[in-house]
């Protein structure tokens, strides 16, 4: 008979996550996510496989909770300038936050996608869907009137995904919130 689980495995997930996100992948060894978390080498070898698997399924699970998130702020009734507004400022303010270990999608699109195909597999499909969700937004704040009917929904969705990867590798590199703010907004004009 199977032994039962000693360990909640959300709770784990969630923890080595956490140690994902403050040191990397690389700087996050198998020897530290037992101690850290609490966890026997064996059980973890037997929950998630090997280092890279949990660091994938870790991910996955930022990624998914991200996008949820996302979505519930691109569904605000407001109009599109305002709720991007806030999107962007809540971004800069928890990039900028003392100690904060920034966005972990983006901390492994810069450490892990250029040599992990896993990585970079599951970059791509974020981008997609964010991506996707910006444009939604978009066209249907063309259909409210709130964006000229000349604009390019899904041009103007990758130019606001890539504009969110740059404030936040800059908020988390340069923590300087008011410029960042300042370039948002700026970015925002191409709404007009």
């Amino acid at each position: 008979m199977p032994r039962a689980k000693e360990f909640d495995e959300a709770e784990v997930l969630d923890q080595a996550l956490e140690l994902f996100r403050a040191r990397g992948f690389k700087h996050t060894s198998f020897a530290d996510l037992t101690t850290e978390l609490g966890v026997s080498r064996q059980s973890l070898y037997d929950t998630y496989g090997d280092k890279q698997t949990l660091f994938q399924t870790a991910l996955q699970r930022y990624v998914n909770r991200a996008l949820d998130g996302m979505r519930r702020k691109l569904d605000e009734a407001a109009p599109i300038r305002e709720v991007l507004t806030g999107l962007f400022d809540g971004m800069i303010t928890g990039g900028c936050s003392n100690g904060s270990p920034g966005c972990l999608m983006v901390n492994s699109m810069v450490e892990q996608a250029p040599h992990d195909a896993d990585t970079r597999a599951l970059a791509q499909v974020h981008a997609r869907e964010i991506e996707g969700l910006f444009a939604s937004r978009l066209s249907a704040a063309q259909r409210a009137g709130e964006i000229a009917k000349s604009k390019d929904p899904v041009a103007l969705a990758r130019f606001l995904y890539h504009t969110m990867l740059g404030l936040s590798v800059a908020s988390r590199a340069l923590g300087e919130r008011e410029s960042l703010r300042t370039s948002a907004r700026l970015a925002l004009q191409v709404l007009d």
